[in-house]
């Protein structure tokens, strides 16, 4: 048998889909068993039995037979990897576009802040422009969250007329 090594195990996205059920799984008080996680993974079973052996001979999981279903349940290491896999999976999951311009309008709005009224409106109605946009155009919570926030300081900001 080829032995894998577990660079490439975890690299694979199928792989990573396999160990975050079974985190769920452990989670949520299931029992992981590999017909289960063939199931939800959408994997044959004889791929998810094959990774779970080498997870096994890695001690990165254990099983154990109850009645006739074979379950498994994380090593310590083995929960270690699956949780910094899952923290991992929701970092990439980010949108790092919209991150990137939220960072460029509060560097936009910060440099703006000793200006006088007119010159700040010509700069900061844009921003505010590009804020309901890019609002509109991200599932990234905390970009969003973000946006709120640098919106209403804006909108301060533009409230405070020059006396």
């Amino acid at each position: 048998m080829l032995k894998l090594s577990l660079e490439k195990i975890f690299l694979h996205e199928k792989t990573v889909e396999i160990i975050l059920k079974i985190l769920e799984d452990e989670e949520s008080g299931r029992d992981p068993y590999p017909l289960g996680i063939s199931r939800e993974v959408g994997s044959p079973y004889s791929y998810i039995s094959k990774v779970l052996s080498e997870f096994e001979a890695n001690a990165l999981i254990e099983s154990e037979f109850k009645g006739r279903v074979r379950v498994v349940k994380f090593t310590k290491d083995g929960r270690k990897i699956a949780e910094m896999l899952r923290e991992l999976k929701k970092e990439l999951n980010k949108d790092f576009v919209a991150r990137k311009k939220l960072s460029v309008l509060k560097e936009v709005v910060k440099n703006v802040d000793n200006r006088e009224y007119s010159k700040k409106y010509k700069i900061l109605a844009p921003v505010i422009a590009e804020l309901d946009r890019l609002k509109d155009t991200t599932d990234d919570q905390e970009v969003v969250d973000s946006v709120l926030k640098l919106k209403e300081m804006v909108m301060e900001m533009l409230n405070e007329r020059a006396t």
